[in-house]
């Protein structure tokens, strides 16, 4: 190791924790298990380091490292608490709504922990590659080569995997999450007396609220799909490069909420 060692992997440390702890907890959906998978982590990189030959960056690396202590988590969950958010278990939404949610203004500050853990909750009804996939992809936010680099797969086969991971998503949302149909029954409002009772959300949460989660409008998807046929026909030599300066002009313009 080089003499420097505990000052470089310092550096890769403070450069890579951030990410780490967003995939951590991106996968688990629990700040303690996240900061356990991190500190893990690093530790089995930093013992592991010799073995490192660099045919990959330090980041695609760590991200492997993560992956599998992380699996070591999942693997322990005896059952997905996706069903602490049906009726299978023999109780009514009449049961567990809250009567009066608008009249206290600490249920709307908690339900957005609500929306954060239901949603969630659904990504851990996913097969665990699927899950892999949209969190790195969604949450992390990193491009497709670069997952497919740390899973050691094709860019289509990351491609392929999304594509199933949000159809899947989408299936269980649609027929029950008010904030994708707003005839359906579920609302988050139901949820946090319930989940105060459960301890999946708790008073704490009040004192540091998640950002409001906002699905954007289906309206503002279709134009923006709509634009590629359009330019298609109108550009056809040179599509993408029309298409890119009009979208840009459209975010410019704010044309669509769902870039606002």
């Amino acid at each position: 190791m080089p003499d420097n060692f505990s000052e470089l992997f310092d550096q890769l440390y403070y450069e890579n924790q951030v990410k780490v702890y967003r995939l951590a907890l991106g996968l688990t959906g629990n700040e303690h298990d996240a900061e356990e998978i991190t500190q893990e982590a690093f530790t089995r990189a930093f013992s592991a380091y010799n073995t490192f030959r660099g045919e990959c960056s330090f980041f695609t690396w760590i991200y492997r490292i993560t992956l599998n202590v992380a699996n070591k988590y999942l693997k322990q969950r005896t059952k997905l608490r996706i069903y602490e958010l049906t009726e299978d278990l023999g109780y009514s939404i009449e049961e567990i709504i809250d009567p009066n949610p608008a009249n206290d203004p600490e249920t709307e500050i908690l339900c957005r922990e609500v929306r954060f853990q239901c949603l969630h909750f659904f990504m851990e009804c996913l097969p665990l590659n699927q899950r892999k996939v949209l969190c790195m992809a969604f949450i992390v936010g990193l491009p497709y080569k670069l997952i497919a680099e740390i899973l050691e797969c094709s860019v289509s086969s990351v491609k392929t995997t999304l594509h199933r991971g949000k159809k899947r998503i989408a299936e269980y949302l649609e027929e029950r999450c008010q904030l994708v149909k707003r005839s359906n029954p579920c609302n988050c409002n139901q949820w946090v007396r319930r989940g105060l009772q459960q301890g999946w959300i708790t008073k704490q949460d009040l004192d540091n609220p998640r950002p409001e989660i906002v699905i954007q409008a289906e309206k503002d998807v279709v134009k923006l799909r709509s634009l590629r046929p359009t330019y298609h026909s109108l550009y056809p030599e040179k599509i993408d490069e029309s298409l890119a300066q009009r979208i840009r002009k459209g975010i410019k313009n704010k044309e669509w909420t769902i870039f606002s």
